[in-house]
């Protein structure tokens, strides 16, 4: 669970220059489809309304959704996508609107009609306002790859999904994004659940031949990557502590232990994309907690103070711009003791994280974070002393991320923690290491009956590390998976698909004229890198998703 522990081993050898160019535009997923403005309808909820976006038969989504290999499966079903307006709250409270996709299988298969389940899922990061799960086909929109991903595997074979944009995105009345708040960011996806079946209910009552076909089972499983690894692990606890009853979960890569993953980065473990999510966190914890700073200049530095996260902008045009920058979250050689006597970390691509002129976070206030993480440890940073969170944290960054750090929570339903050990964005064994490691004293209780499955989609580097790459707690090794080959096929095809990342590095910079051998490993290090956490894992767990979700607690 130490967070050295899973990147220093079997590291990848890279340079600034070479990580610089290859990861700049690939760290987080991305999605597809097109708005096409088809009449809006208003439901006999004044508070919510759906329109058509698009449809897409079963040969376009073989043909064109794809993934490359054998992990998603064909298409049961062709499907129908629709776009839901819906009110919500923002982190303080407020009234908000917000949008979701609502993806609806269609078709003669029995698994495309009569009572199908849900899927509730949670979409990763990112910066974009404009990103729209809805837009499943359209490569213009910034959630194509995602929402594709999310549509050829569950939309396709059978599920109703979804998928809220979240408050602050699309057509969201909310200026800021409440990053990471769990209780706002549950209480979203809630609403966005609730409308859909009001919208389900209705259009069946209208006789929309979209939904007549179509019955909603009951059955809810409830998914994300990344930040909506987080989310739905959230949402998850919401609807067990409302008496809802969730079939299974299936939360991936997300940042589970958000305190001591927030202190392992302030300590100097910067993970790619940190320049994207400090600005998110910031704001939007600062509308929930309003005492993190008295205003944004006291954490950022002042040309990047004012840079407003989610922007109509990309986050290339922002660096281009130079409202953000690309990398560099702290100043490289601060004159500050408490910070000089850090450790240099182990991970590879953290010197990316340090610049001495373009850096995000003002040096003064990561100083006192760190001086109260040094007073207030958590137990999983900078050493492993337990797996909770600092008892009494005095930073008020710190206390807002404890009070969204969800170790203390024990899912009840069947569970499957995903990811894969080397993640260089979201740290596998401080996040879902830690979890895992809770999760199986607290089975150790005879009061408790759980079942969850934490799964490692890379065993590439198995004989260098001492942890399991499939830990079975509870019951779960009753599961039907179990007895099979399936989790096997998923970090083969996983072994598989990283190689062809690295071979097609080497390729590319040998068709540019490079033959030394160092600089061509550089290349497939840094390829590795680029393509690790927004494409390597999260189709292989998007993959172990699917298989996981069709055993018995789909059929039973």
């Amino acid at each position: 669970m130490i967070i050295t522990k899973s990147t220093s081993n079997n590291k990848p050898i890279t340079t600034r220059c070479i990580l610089s160019v290859a990861i700049a535009s690939s760290l987080l997923l991305v999605g597809c489809g097109d708005d096409n403005d088809f009449d809006e309808k208003v439901t006999d909820n004044s508070d919510i309304s759906v329109k058509s976006i698009s449809q897409f038969n079963k040969a376009t989504i073989n043909a064109a959704f794809s993934t490359g290999d054998s992990s998603t499966p064909d298409a049961k079903c062709d499907i129908k996508i629709e776009k839901v307006s819906y009110k919500t709250k923002g982190a303080a409270g407020e009234d908000a609107t917000a949008t979701a996709a609502l993806m609806l299988p269609s078709g003669d298969s029995a698994d495309c009609q009569g009572d199908r389940p849900i899927l509730l899922y949670a979409h990763g990061t990112t910066t974009d306002k404009a990103y729209d799960f809805a837009q499943v086909g359209n490569p213009q929109n910034s959630a194509v790859g995602e929402a594709t991903l999310i549509a050829a595997n569950f939309a396709a074979q059978g599920y109703i999904v979804v998928a809220p944009n979240y408050a602050g995105y699309d057509e969201s009345d909310l200026d800021y994004h409440p990053y990471l708040v769990a209780e706002q960011q549950s209480t979203d996806m809630i609403d966005a659940l609730e409308s859909a079946r009001d919208i389900i209910d209705d259009e069946q009552d209208n006789n929309n031949t979209n939904y007549t076909s179509i019955e909603d089972s009951g059955k809810l499983f409830v998914s994300g990557y990344s930040q909506g690894g987080h989310v739905a692990m959230a949402t998850a606890r919401a609807l067990e502590q409302d008496g809802e009853t969730v079939t299974a979960i299936a939360p991936l890569s997300g940042p589970y232990a958000l305190a001591a993953f927030g202190d392992a980065i302030f300590a100097g473990n910067v993970n790619l994309g940190a320049t994207r999510f400090a600005p998110l966190l910031a704001i939007g914890l600062q509308k929930k907690y309003p005492n993190i700073y008295n205003n944004t200049s006291e954490i950022f530095k002042d040309q990047y103070a004012n840079t407003k996260l989610p922007n109509v902008l990309s986050f290339d045009q922002l660096v281009n711009a130079k409202k953000l920058p690309e990398f560099a979250l702290f100043e490289r050689s601060p004159s500050n003791p408490l910070l000089i006597a850090l450790p240099p970390s182990e991970l590879p691509f953290a010197p990316l994280g340090f610049d001495n002129t373009s850096y995000l976070i003002k040096t003064d206030f990561r100083a006192n974070f760190v001086a109260d993480a040094i007073q207030n440890p958590d137990g999983l940073v900078p050493t492993v002393i337990n797996a909770l969170p600092a008892a009494n944290p005095q930073n008020n960054l710190r206390k807002a991320l404890k009070d969204n750090d969800l170790r203390g929570y024990i899912p009840k339903m069947p569970t499957l923690l995903c990811g894969g050990n080397n993640d260089p964005t979201v740290f596998y064994d401080l996040n879902t290491g830690s979890m895992s490691a809770i999760l199986q004293q607290a089975s150790a209780a005879p009061s408790v009956n759980l079942n969850i499955t934490v799964l490692d989609v890379d065993a590439t580097n198995d004989d260098d590390r001492d942890q399991n790459t499939v830990t079975s707690i509870g019951s779960a090794m009753s599961n039907a998976w179990m007895s099979t080959d399936t989790i096997d096929n998923i970090q083969n095809r996983f072994a598989a698909s990283l190689t062809a990342v690295q071979n097609r590095a080497i390729s590319n910079a040998t068709a540019a004229g490079v033959t030394d051998s160092v600089l061509l490993a550089q290349a497939a290090g840094a390829a590795v890198l680029e393509n690790y956490h927004g494409a390597l894992a999260s189709t292989a767990c998007t993959q172990a998703t699917r298989e996981f979700f069709e055993q018995n607690f789909n059929q039973s």
